[in-house]
């Protein structure tokens, strides 16, 4: 019986869903707590899951989180307010405000909740296992955290990007032409772009392989 859903997300092992209405749906693995939405949540417009943990944005412009708590995870920042997106990472957030800049919170083993200083014009954000994308207005993209595969290895000249994706140890972007380009981790093949692939309209990269 689930109808009028406008987007859906996944963590590890379980999923969400946003229906026209503000509410949100959950199933899945819950051992964590992650697909038990809070009581009474609505008037949501974006959704983000993490590998264990879950974000839901407010008309408001506030984030509310459940799910694992390792590091604050879903503490959500006092004060935080006029948010506009969220992500999830594997055991770290982020939200980008209204004026462009970025705000991250959870696990920062690598760095990853280390938003460079003087980073501003941010309209999308990702998060990847350990590591972290924003996108900038200019269409130019920076990374930030754990490199141990190149992951934050942002090709020169990169720009004209849209889209930007986060796996547990890859990244991806989808350009303004409808092609997509991937770096870091590539053991499995996960930044080997299939041949011919053009005309990509969204993308969407899990942190499964963590």
């Amino acid at each position: 019986g689930l109808n009028g859903v406008v987007a859906v997300t996944g963590g590890e092992y379980y999923s969400l869903a946003l229906k026209n209405d503000g509410t949100v749906v959950s199933w899945g693995g819950s051992i964590l707590g992650q697909t038990n939405v809070p009581s009474g949540l609505n008037g949501v417009v974006n959704i983000a899951g993490g590998r264990w943990s879950s974000l839901a944005l407010k008309s408001n412009g506030r984030v509310v989180a459940w799910g694992y708590n390792i590091a604050g995870l879903t503490n959500v920042p006092a004060g935080l307010s006029n948010v506009v997106a969220v992500a999830g990472g594997g055991f770290h957030s982020l939200a980008v405000k209204n004026d462009g800049t970025v705000f991250a919170w959870g696990d920062n083993a690598a760095g990853q909740t280390d938003v460079p200083a003087g980073l501003t014009n941010v309209v999308a954000i990702a998060g990847g296992g350990f590591h972290s994308l924003a996108l900038k207005y200019d269409g130019t993209v920076v990374a930030w955290g754990d490199d141990s595969d190149g992951q934050t290895d942002v090709p020169p000249g990169l720009s004209n990007v849209v889209a930007v994706a986060a796996g547990g140890f890859h990244s991806l972007v989808l350009k303004n032409d409808g092609s997509v380009l991937a770096w870091g981790d590539n053991s499995t093949n996960q930044t080997t772009i299939p041949p011919g692939l053009s005309s990509s309209c969204d993308m969407l990269a899990r942190n499964s392989d963590l």
